[in-house]
């Protein structure tokens, strides 16, 4: 649980980080308080699902991942019509937005893993080092 709600924040502040930048670039002066409920909303909606779609596990990580990209681009294009962001913002930078912020995640995950297999393997040398004492 502890680490399913580290992850939507993550991602939250992720998304805003972007949010503002994209705005930035456009001229905006601000960030309105509700879209930063809204995007809170999206992603808790995109992680539910992506806990739903990662029980069925495949042998073809690219299509895992065309899958997962799918479902966030759709789940984002619903909350787009739902509060009108299309006003605001295109439906192909929304899908850009929502690869781009997927890859970070999944960068992410990847340097935890590799930290996690670091930390593992060093118990393991130690362990192996007090056994043949």
């Amino acid at each position: 649980m502890k680490r399913f709600v580290v992850n939507i924040m993550a991602t939250t502040g992720i998304t805003l980080m972007i949010l503002a930048l994209i705005g930035a670039l456009y001229g905006a002066r601000f960030l309105c308080i509700d879209s930063v409920f809204q995007s809170f909303g999206a992603n808790i909606v995109v992680y539910l699902g992506l806990i739903l779609t990662h029980r069925f596990e495949s042998k073809y990580v690219i299509l895992e991942s065309l899958l997962d990209i799918s479902y966030i681009i759709g789940v984002l294009f619903i909350f787009g019509f739902i509060f009108n962001w299309y006003a605001n913002i295109p439906g192909w930078l929304l899908a850009l937005m929502a690869v781009v912020i997927y890859l970070l995640g999944c960068s992410a995950s990847i340097y935890r893993m590799r930290d996690d297999i670091k930390i593992t393997n060093e118990l393991l040398q130690n362990r192996n080092r007090q056994i043949t004492k």
